[in-house]
């Protein structure tokens, strides 16, 4: 999934933050190919400045987004890791108010190659995915427009994905990514470069409970994300004032999620505590993954 692009270019990314909260870190067994789908949405009526106050009389964004995502972990080992490669092709529905200004648009937004390499530990505490994220301008934009589907412009995220079975119960997942972005050659706008670490602290209660039981699968979590923009937007390679509007986000909210032997689905809420340069979000989720073709559940 990508952020929609509004005409400003104001803190859009194209990783969509917030999602990787929980089995952040698994990969498909070797040989399997695996279907993850995320749904959201997202709405705003804050555009927040350099001091996270609004800057923008009658800003309003609405976002309804579904993601397919497919991985696919090939079979023969590299040392001991595992290759993986996936994508993200995703559809959007945007509707950006700016006082008397406004815009509906729905079409297909930007897609993301992954290219990745899997490892987790003998006992199966530790699960990693590692590598490149590659976004390519394939969206639909138009720079006239108040808002599109498209941002116009090639991102490179190297990133870690993890998830770390602390106890039984309780679990620990996130991604660490940097995002480098290319100049958008539309507006001759470049977005500033930046970091986001997402996390989720899940805790499966009754995981004590026989795996017939309906609660045994039950799992509760705090998730959210902090974004740090660390270069400056520029336009025409001048920084863009003030300060060259560099974004900022931490977000929080809870989860609940179910898991069963052919995979799992998750329920989300997000809020936006602290945005500088930003929309301020607040976000529901509904995402699940399941396998088509190979080993039905993890090793």
């Amino acid at each position: 999934m990508s952020a929609p692009v509004l005409a400003s270019e104001d803190g859009t990314t194209h990783y969509p933050t917030d999602i990787n909260t929980i089995g952040a870190g698994y990969a498909p067994p070797p040989g399997t190919l695996e279907l993850y789908n995320y749904t959201t949405a997202q709405w705003s009526h804050t555009l927040a400045n350099n001091h996270g106050n609004e800057t923008v009389p009658g800003f309003s964004l609405h976002a309804d987004v579904d993601a397919l995502r497919t991985l696919y972990t090939f079979k023969q080992p590299i040392g001991p890791f595992h290759f993986v490669l996936g994508g993200v092709l995703n559809i959007n529905h945007l509707k950006l108010d700016v006082g008397p200004a406004s815009r509906s648009v729905t079409n297909l937004g930007d897609i993301d190659v992954e290219t990745l390499l899997s490892y987790h530990t003998p006992d199966h505490r530790l699960f990693l995915l590692f590598g490149l994220d590659t976004y390519a301008p394939t969206g639909r934009y138009n720079k006239t427009k108040l808002i599109s589907t498209g941002l116009n412009y090639w991102s490179f995220d190297p990133n870690v994905v993890f998830t770390y079975h602390a106890t039984r119960k309780l679990t620990f997942n996130g991604q660490a990514l940097l995002e480098f972005n290319t100049e958008n050659n539309a507006t001759h706008y470049q977005s500033g470069d930046m970091f986001n670490l997402d996390y989720g602290i899940n805790y499966r209660a009754f995981a004590d409970r026989p795996e017939s039981s309906f609660v045994h699968h039950l799992g509760f979590g705090i998730v959210g994300n902090y974004l740090k923009q660390f270069t400056n937007d520029t336009v025409y390679g001048n920084t863009v004032e003030p300060g060259g509007h560099r974004g900022e986000e931490f977000s929080i909210g809870p989860q609940i999620s179910y898991d069963w032997r052919f995979g799992g689905i998750a329920f989300k809420f997000e809020h936006d505590v602290v945005v500088r340069n930003r929309p301020s979000i607040n976000a529901v989720w509904v995402q699940f993954a399941v396998p088509l073709l190979g080993a039905p559940k993890h090793g």
